[in-house]
């Protein structure tokens, strides 16, 4: 059966996603830049930073798709469906490890929250932001693993 089209191209959507949240960041970066000029380079790098890692699983999914036989979206929910999709889980996972790297250990939380704009949280204490994005880990790690399980098999 010849996968849907719609499942085939899933991941420019996704790209697409990144790009239009990227946009509405700097939109909104704009506003506090014309106050504080010097905001403007964190800016800058925040938002490259969100479109290069957070777009790397998806160029590597893509990539799957494209020249690697993966038929579709729907088949990386199964790690087992060869080199592609284990590269893609590699890039999910190495991105989450830079992230908490960043957050807990390279200043990035206090970073996001001197950058108003790019998360709406109702406290500006870092340790929020911590905590949101280890929960955030948690959610994803705990994805991985029931995948790594056969929780999200592929009906063939």
């Amino acid at each position: 059966m010849k996968p849907s089209v719609i499942f085939q191209h899933t991941w420019i959507l996704f790209i697409g996603v990144m790009c239009a949240n990227a946009a509405v960041w700097w939109s909104r970066g704009k506003k506090e830049i014309a106050r504080q000029p010097d905001l403007e380079e964190g800016y800058r790098s925040l938002i490259r930073g969100w479109l290069i890692y957070g777009n790397l699983p998806w160029v590597v999914m893509g990539a799957g798709i494209v020249f690697g036989g993966v038929p579709s979206v729907v088949h990386y929910f199964d790690p087992r469906n060869g080199p592609f999709v284990i590269a893609f889980y590699v890039s999910v996972v190495v991105v989450w490890i830079l992230t908490a790297y960043w957050v807990f250990l390279r200043g990035g939380a206090e970073a996001l929250i001197r950058h108003p704009g790019l998360l709406y949280m109702p406290s500006q204490d870092p340790g929020a932001v911590k905590g949101l994005v280890a929960l955030m880990l948690a959610g994803g790690v705990a994805g991985l693993t029931m995948m790594l399980l056969g929780y999200a098999r592929v009906p063939e």
